[in-house]
């Protein structure tokens, strides 16, 4: 077993006890089924977007915080497990898990494709992830922009809420405005003349 990156084409068993890499087109089939896997297991991160519900669900109006130290995130709560023990609910989580499971299997094989050392595997590995990255990148981060804006909207604020924010806000305001005025005073020179 190589502990160094070789370039070679006799692997020999792969992953797999049946599977021996021998031959150069051996090498060049299991370098393309790498890289499509890498692809697919970019393309995984998307439709896990898909597969999660927002997990994140207002409170009522009527609770409110309790404290002025109370934190926002006191206003937002999980979904209740029960809710998952509803056929739909049931089947959408069975889905989930699924699919996560899958999809960390898939990164195992990545990984351990990587660990053989073979330096054309890690190349095609590389290649593919950037491939998959160049396709289902821009549609990856606005999903998570456009869920991070609904998870955002979802939060109902009552009146001790508002208050909170409104003192987070002045607080910083006059932090900021505080070490502003320590610069200042640290970058000022004084310069004497000196009686020679």
């Amino acid at each position: 077993m190589h502990m160094s990156y070789w370039f070679g084409v006799d692997v020999g068993s792969f992953l797999f006890s049946g599977y021996n890499v021998t031959t150069v087109w051996g090498l060049v089939a299991t370098c393309l089924g790498l890289a499509a896997l890498a692809v697919l297991y970019e393309a995984m991160k998307v439709s896990q977007i898909y597969l999660q519900p927002s997990a994140i669900r207002p409170m009522s109006r009527t609770t409110s915080a309790t404290s002025e130290s109370s934190s926002l995130l006191s206003k937002m709560r999980p979904k209740n497990l029960r809710t998952h023990t509803k056929c739909g609910s049931c089947s959408s989580w069975t889905l989930q898990t699924l699919h996560w499971s899958l999809h960390t299997a898939l990164g195992y094989i990545l990984m351990m494709a990587v660990m053989t050392y073979n330096a054309y595997f890690t190349i095609a590995l590389a290649i593919g992830a950037c491939l998959g990255y160049f396709i289902f990148g821009h549609t990856l981060v606005q999903l998570n922009m456009q869920r991070f804006y609904r998870k955002q909207t979802i939060v109902e604020c009552d009146k001790n809420c508002e208050d909170t924010v409104s003192n987070q806000q002045r607080r910083e305001s006059a932090v900021s405005i505080v070490a502003e005025q320590l610069v200042i005073e640290a970058n000022i020179e004084v310069h004497v003349p000196r009686d020679t």
